[in-house]
């Protein structure tokens, strides 16, 4: 059997994006947005062992002992409704097999996947949700519009240059996944990872978990990175809006570049900004204070909920902000270590 193998790893991919999901909305007691993932995982599952047992060329390093009962335990677990057994099995047996597929592939394979045409779509996109942003609300000075409508639409809109990224000390690999994350520079010679190496949508959910509030009208999430915790926020949050405050550029032309086809960029209710030296952000938080307990929310001018979601690893590559540090009182506890 000659396998197509971008094919298979771009549905392995979905396939562990989905357990990712059930597994955390299990551990989260979410069993009915759980069931609704385990549903999806069915047909893929039998698609990815299937081409692994019958190309034994391709996958000659893949053990296919523990398939069939890794399979019927999962059968057994859904059919007895053993729902924490469930979630272990998809942990520990499911999440490790497919990983150790995209692994296998990635190791054999060279996927390029900067599409131009599919940059300057992405990229539309999003200059697309600039100028919404900047239309619709009022906060915004004349410099700051300004500097959104043209210095920035024209930045955007340059050609990448890899050799430049890298020596600001940029880099774009999978991860174990199948994704892709992000190192980027942080101080001299340094660089910083924004998502995990391995499985990112796990991380990026059990984020957005622990920010998801029903109560809440409006998210300000700080730091976009690849955009993984902002997309499954949006997913768990589809009514409310969210706008996202980043001060790279280089970040935002990078997620367009290696993104694929975001659905992330055309949502409704998302809006992205950019804010270089995060003071469109401070105007935005001027006056407000943490609630009890550390979160930080608080009441609108227009009466409504919103609540401040900080992505840390980007918000440490940020110029800082006086209201984002209130915030986060352990923060020069943390980075002093």
């Amino acid at each position: 059997m000659q396998t197509d193998i971008r094919k298979l790893f771009e549905i392995n991919k979905r396939l562990i994006e989905a357990v990712d999901r059930a597994v955390c909305f299990f551990r989260t007691g979410m069993y009915d947005r759980a069931l609704e993932c385990v549903a999806d995982t069915a047909g893929a599952i039998n698609y990815v062992t299937d081409a692994v047992i019958k190309d034994r060329d391709f996958f000659d390093t893949i053990s296919t002992d523990c398939i069939g009962e890794m399979l019927e335990s999962v059968v057994n677990a859904t059919r007895s409704k053993d729902y924490t057994l469930l979630a272990d099995l998809y942990d520990m047996q499911v999440a490790s097999f497919v990983c150790g597929i995209q692994e296998h592939i990635l190791s054999r394979e060279q996927f390029l996947f900067f599409d131009p045409e599919k940059f300057k779509e992405n990229i539309g996109a999003m200059k697309a949700v600039l100028r919404e942003m900047i239309e619709e609300r009022e906060d915004f000075s004349p410099d700051a519009q300004k500097r959104f409508r043209v210095n920035l639409n024209a930045k955007l809109d340059e050609m990448l240059e890899p050799e430049v990224l890298i020596k600001k000390g940029f880099n774009m690999e999978f991860t174990s996944s199948g994704f892709m994350t992000m190192s980027a520079p942080f101080g001299s010679g340094r660089s910083i990872y924004l998502h995990s190496n391995g499985r990112v949508i796990s991380e990026s959910l059990q984020l957005a978990l622990s920010w998801f509030d029903p109560v809440v009208d409006e998210y300000i999430v700080v730091g976009f990175g690849m955009g993984y915790h902002v997309e499954e926020l949006s997913k768990l949050a589809p009514s409310k809006r969210i706008i996202v405050y980043e001060s790279d550029l280089d970040v935002l032309r990078l997620y367009c570049a290696f993104c694929g086809d975001s659905e992330l960029l055309t949502r409704e209710n998302v809006f992205i900004v950019y804010d270089s030296d995060m003071s469109v952000l401070e105007r935005r938080l001027y006056g407000t204070e943490p609630s009890d307990g550390g979160k930080y929310v608080f009441m609108s001018d227009e009466g409504k909920v919103v609540k401040l979601c900080i992505h840390y690893p980007s918000y440490r590559r940020s110029p800082g902000c006086r209201a984002v540090d209130a915030a986060l009182p352990w923060r020069k506890a943390v980075e002093s270590i």
